[in-house]
């Protein structure tokens, strides 16, 4: 059984997780309603039903159909997602208002996860972060969007947030702290956005 990576959000409620084949299963028997939205652990936010076969690897029905070296490209596609590092490190995370203190798991110059069991914000809120992290030189402050909040017990539970602030001199160290991170096989496996 692969990972359980996708929720599904139809008919008013989000479901999930599903692993590759579960959620293929669900979108060729027509079990996904048309308007319906998709994630994916990695993704920067909620897709369109219709974005998901392309991710999945499924031929989209309402597109001519692939060739197999499209469908081969497609494939390698889907499984390369937004280069990350696994980092070691303390965050705190506010709204000006309330406040959570969480463990660094991963980085991208797009966003973090931050671990912690304290679900107090919201999907789309705009939190305030404070990040000293291994392998950075300085702790650093940016902004970021609440992209989704995972519960499940099968990966670490916490935020994944989506930078919306910050200081392109962080990005630079950040990103060569993901090449670091790629030239010794060592990427985040848990996905921040």
């Amino acid at each position: 059984m692969s990972e359980q990576v996708w929720y599904l959000y139809q008919n008013g409620q989000q479901v999930g997780p599903f692993d590759d084949e579960q959620v293929s299963q669900l979108f060729l028997n027509n079990m996904i309603a048309k308007d319906g939205y998709i994630f994916k652990i990695g993704w920067k936010d909620w897709r369109p039903v219709e974005e998901g076969y392309e991710a999945l690897g499924i031929p989209n029905p309402n597109a001519s159909a692939m060739t197999p070296d499209e469908y081969e490209a497609h494939l390698e596609k889907r499984q390369k997602g937004a280069p990350r590092a696994s980092i070691n490190g303390r965050v705190v995370v506010h709204n000006n208002g309330q406040l959570t203190i969480g463990k660094g798991v991963n980085i991208s110059v797009g966003g973090i996860f931050v671990e912690t069991v304290q679900q107090i914000f919201s999907l789309g809120e705009v939190l305030k972060l404070s990040v000293r992290c291994d392998g950075m030189p300085q702790a650093f402050n940016a902004e970021a969007i609440v992209i989704r909040f995972n519960a499940e017990t099968k990966y670490p539970a916490g935020y994944g947030l989506k930078f919306s602030k910050i200081e392109p001199q962080v990005q630079a160290h950040i990103q060569k702290l993901v090449n670091d991170a790629n030239s010794r096989g060592d990427l985040g496996r848990f996905m921040a956005q």
